[in-house]
């Protein structure tokens, strides 16, 4: 009587499979959906990426905004005024822009046909330098996001984006205050 209960309590074989399909779908699905909290965590290492590993600052200045230190050759365009897509963002940070300052950031961009379908023969002396520091493809994501949500279409730099970046109270945010009027 155990026995018969346990058999009709036990699904059919191919209900058993179709089950673990859906299971294996519905895990798959939630695991590729980005989270608020994992979307945000990839925007904030994307911040640490852009300040202490790949030295964006240094031509892009802090805010994105192309106002960059005396490291920077000419004048990089603003990422504030970008009309790239987030997508195009991260092309741009592993491949870099042939013929300009912008330097690629994949060590391997151009030993192959990953970077805009041509090698660095395709190029000859339109080839981007590389970057001194070279990132990892999540770490170029990371990067990506960041310039996307949080220096893309911002505009005029203000003082509270200023803190944002360098923390509340800091004096070099002083030249961004509203003016009185």
């Amino acid at each position: 009587m155990i026995r018969d209960k346990q058999r009709q309590a036990a699904p059919k074989p191919g209900a058993r499979m179709a089950l673990s399909a859906a299971a294996a779908i519905v895990l798959a699905a939630f695991a590729l959906a980005p989270t608020g909290a994992l979307a945000e965590d990839s925007v904030a290492w994307g911040q640490k990426i852009w300040q202490d590993k790949a030295g964006c600052n240094y031509c892009h200045g802090w805010a994105g905004d192309g106002v960059g230190g005396f490291h920077h050759p000419g004048r990089p365009p603003s990422l504030r005024a970008t009309e790239l897509t987030r997508d195009q963002i991260r092309v741009t940070i592993q491949c870099g822009r042939p013929g300009t300052a912008m330097p690629h950031f994949d060590r391997f961009a151009y030993t192959d046909k990953r970077c805009y379908d041509m090698t660095a023969a395709d190029l000859g002396d339109q080839m981007p330098d590389r970057s001194q520091v070279t990132l990892q493809r999540d770490e170029i994501d990371a990067l990506a996001d960041y310039v996307a949500t949080k220096i893309k279409g911002l505009g005029k730099v203000t003082q509270q984006q200023c803190y944002d970046y360098y923390g509340a109270g800091t004096a070099t945010c002083q030249m961004y205050a509203p003016k009185s009027q």
